[in-house]
């Protein structure tokens, strides 16, 4: 017995109650993930006045300190799916981590995190070296309430929050993005896509697979997990806890990232 109204073996969602639409629900998600995330999000982009030796140091470093991030996300997903009784979101789930943890078809048969540590390695830290590094007091603050997000609302708004992470890449996000866009952001990014990571590292592309196999698989897993999160939002109260829980985690995720971009710069400069 799950002690809940629906054991989710019928398959089907609770039926909706009230709160926005469908529609309306997931245009108000992906508006509050993408305009937080453009609020509060410091680009990563290697300064342009780095040499290959500072950018090499600077992406390893990185790398090295997101790599709290990359070993807990899984065990986040696994959270929500231990207390989520529907096949089909626990189906996505499981696939998510079968990318993250197991093997990913994409990345030839290796798990996302192996493909952290190996990219790494091309830059010259070892996996040794990464595995003893400790977290700042920063970035564990934000693995921590990223973790009690996971672990601590319902499994709804848990999962907005873990989810909301790889749905700002699915794309109603990109395209919602896209209008949001001022001309000098769009000349940014263009210029920053224009920009080759083999290049700048001189590494080759074969070994540099982490961000770009992220930014493809995200636009699946995210895309998948957003039409969940619409099918799940069944009233209102649901539905405002979504909202604020994947606006915290984004919020949560910018500040981790702004501290490892400090000490990525840190060691690039020294």
């Amino acid at each position: 017995m799950t002690g809940q109204p629906y054991d989710g073996r019928d398959r089907s969602a609770p039926a909706w109650t009230g709160g926005d639409t469908p529609e309306v629900f997931e245009a108000r998600l992906v508006e509050t993930v993408v305009t937080t995330m453009m609020k509060h999000w410091v680009p990563a982009a290697i300064p342009d006045h780095y040499d290959q030796a500072q950018a090499r140091v600077y992406h390893a470093t990185w790398l090295q300190h997101f790599s709290f991030f990359a070993w807990r996300f899984p065990s986040w997903l696994l959270e929500i799916a231990a207390r989520c009784p529907y096949q089909d979101v626990r189906r996505e789930i499981i696939e998510d981590c079968v990318d993250e943890e197991v093997g990913d078809v994409d990345a030839g048969g290796r798990c996302h995190v192996d493909v952290l540590y190996e990219e790494a390695e091309a830059c010259g830290l070892s996996r040794e070296v990464i595995a003893a590094t400790e977290p700042t007091p920063l970035v564990q603050a934000c693995v921590l309430a990223l973790d009690d997000l996971a672990r601590t609302l319902s499994w709804e708004a848990s999962f907005a929050a873990i989810a909301g992470l790889e749905i700002m890449q699915s794309k109603p996000a990109v395209e919602f993005r896209n209008t949001m866009m001022t001309d000098e952001q769009r000349a940014a990014a263009e210029a920053l896509s224009s920009t080759s990571l083999p290049e700048r590292l001189g590494i080759a592309s074969e070994n540099l697979l982490f961000n770009a196999l992220h930014a493809f698989k995200d636009q699946f897993h995210g895309g998948g997990e957003l039409v969940l999160l619409v099918k799940y939002g069944t009233d209102a109260r649901v539905q405002s806890e979504m909202l604020w829980a994947a606006k915290t985690a984004v919020q949560t995720f910018a500040l981790m990232n702004a501290d490892i971009k400090r000490l990525s710069l840190a060691a690039g400069e020294g």
